[in-house]
């Protein structure tokens, strides 16, 4: 190679070297600005129940009580998010004792479904400002299944309810939802 060769091919590679370093240091200083708007859910959903006067209570006597319990998503109408959710409620009692003898009435087996680990779990996405199907309509005390010992406890005795709920975005179905997010 002459010496004019070499003084042209290192010309060649000094030229492709700073084209390059200055191709890349555009690429990196380059931007663009975007605004990110970014709005978190926000359930607002709460325990209904419709309890009419509950029946005087005789010891060794059968109690059955009419109760209606639901789940609503913003009843309200204060929260204007949109946010759909699932949701899943404990029952649980006052009593463990007194709760063997408890039997919910006309359980809503149709959109409702029991899980294994004590939840019942709404089978439908709730929209904002409906509200779920009765899980049960009342309760029974079966006085054959008491033990005498809390007889004197059954007027404080107490339904317990606990409700859980999860955005429906991004999920197929309930199972899914409550999967994603069990711990």
């Amino acid at each position: 190679m002459t010496g004019k060769k070499r003084i042209f091919a290192g010309m060649g590679i000094l030229l492709g070297v700073l084209v390059g370093v200055q191709g890349t240091a555009a690429y990196q200083s380059a931007y663009d600005k975007a605004v990110n708007i970014v709005t978190p859910g926000n359930i607002s959903s709460e325990i209904g129940e419709d309890f009419p006067n509950p029946p005087t209570i005789v010891p060794d006597k059968d109690i059955d009580i009419a109760k209606k319990i639901w789940v609503s998503n913003n009843p309200s109408g204060q929260n204007q998010t949109g946010t759909d959710c699932y949701v899943r409620v404990a029952v649980g009692y006052s009593n463990s004792d007194i709760g063997k003898a408890v039997t919910m009435k006309n359980t809503d087996s149709e959109n409702w479904i029991y899980g294994d680990d004590g939840f019942y779990y709404y089978k439908k996405i709730l929209r904002e400002g409906e509200k779920t199907t009765p899980l049960f309509t009342g309760i029974f005390i079966d006085a054959s299944k008491l033990e005498k010992t809390y007889l004197d406890q059954i007027d404080t005795f107490e339904v317990q309810i606990y409700e859980e709920s999860v955005q429906a975005a991004g999920f197929g179905d309930y199972k899914s939802a409550w999967e994603y997010y069990r711990t």
